[in-house]
């Protein structure tokens, strides 16, 4: 149980403080939330492994976004270089 509260108040601090991180009103009210209404191991597992996935998901995506436009400007670049 102090395992998992660490665990999710670690979480929240190290992904409030990136640039892909919701903002600080949406985490305190997941805490509170976690902390009143989940009263359950399991309910709070699941609260946990959500934000963990989504946070995931949105590091991947804003990866690919970035990988995707240095494609594209590699791509102009050498249309550009090919047209001079």
């Amino acid at each position: 149980m102090k395992i998992i509260k660490i665990l999710v108040l670690v979480f929240f601090l190290g992904f409030t403080t990136h640039a892909f991180s919701k903002s600080n009103e949406y985490y305190q009210s997941i805490i509170t939330n976690l902390l009143t209404n989940c009263k359950s191991e399991q309910c709070k597992k699941e609260l946990f492994e959500y934000e963990v996935n989504t946070a995931f998901f949105n590091l991947i995506d804003a990866i690919l976004n970035q990988v995707q436009f240095e494609i594209s400007q590699k791509r102009k670049e050498k249309i550009w270089s090919k047209d001079l």
